[in-house]
């Protein structure tokens, strides 16, 4: 079952997110409907995080009230200067919102914390040894945190990268972690909605992307695949992501998403030609640099 690949991204849940949101925070009425019918579908894993607004508050009173039960992945916040000493209290938090008593996956969401204190590791290390999580880990978004990362030795369970047509970055990456037992979570990849705006906004916002992004349409028209399912079933198709993090405003977006995995069979076909529109600026790609 293919939707098992598919992992839910929740920070809509908390705050509007996402260039192309015409919606804004999706409301706890409608996040409960996407919750449901994403059991429904197959989903059974969450990702959310400390920092993302109301996601996690409303992902626990989903579960306290529903027989469903999914595979949760949280993230610490940004620590400051309180550094390691208050990791425990963030995790408590979690899982009190959350009303659970473990969680499957617990990350680093600020790759700097972990570089600028290497007491943290040990901590989540603990938390693993305590059976408060499953798995431990990193969110990074620079290939440099990834070598980082593997020159250090840390004992990663769990790494979660961007991975999208535009933003191949990771992709020499990919086979080394997963030859480490490391599971492999992408994210972006639709590139925050860049990939749903219009080519007026395009040439307007990110003039330097605007040739291949008609590349893409392009492909999409003569293949008769969506742009949307291209995206999708691009990092659906990587042998080596474990999930693919995708998050929704609706259900109806919910449905398309997971609809268009059955272009899967015929987006393997053209694979190399999406390969091919890898975009190596980082102006573009990270949208930590988005003006």
């Amino acid at each position: 079952m293919i939707e098992q690949k598919i992992a839910l991204g929740t920070v809509q849940f908390g705050m509007k997110y996402g260039i192309a949101n015409k919606i804004g925070k999706t409301s706890r009425k409608d996040a409960f409907g996407v919750l449901e019918y994403a059991y429904k579908r197959g989903i059974r894993y969450l990702d959310t995080a400390y920092s993302y607004g109301e996601s996690e508050k409303i992902i626990g009173n989903f579960i306290s009230g529903s027989k469903n039960r999914f595979n949760i992945i949280s993230k610490m916040p940004h620590l400051d200067k309180s550094g390691a000493s208050k990791i425990e209290d963030f995790l408590k938090e979690t899982l009190n919102r959350l009303k659970q008593p473990r969680i499957y996956g617990y990350l680093v969401h600020r790759f700097d914390d972990l570089a600028e204190d290497r007491g943290i590791w040990p901590e989540l290390e603990k938390f693993k040894q305590s059976g408060l999580v499953d798995k431990i880990g990193v969110s990074i978004y620079k290939t440099q945190e990834a070598d980082f990362l593997l020159n250090n030795s840390f004992n990663l369970d769990l790494i979660q990268v961007p991975f999208n047509v535009l933003d191949q970055r990771f992709s020499r990456y990919l086979r080394f972690l997963k030859d480490r037992n490391i599971e492999i979570h992408s994210r972006s990849a639709f590139l925050q909605g860049l990939f749903f705006l219009d080519l007026d906004a395009i040439k307007k916002r990110f003039p330097k992307v605007e040739e291949t992004i008609k590349k893409l349409c392009a492909i999409s028209q003569e293949h008769k695949i969506p742009v949307y399912a291209l995206c999708l079933c691009f990092a659906v198709l990587n042998p080596c992501v474990d999930k693919v993090v995708i998050g929704v405003d609706s259900i109806a977006q919910l449905q398309q998403n997971l609809d268009s995995l059955e272009y899967l069979d015929k987006t393997k076909n053209i694979y190399s030609l999406l390969e091919q529109l890898e975009f190596n600026n980082e102006e573009v790609v990270n949208p930590s640099n988005w003006k």
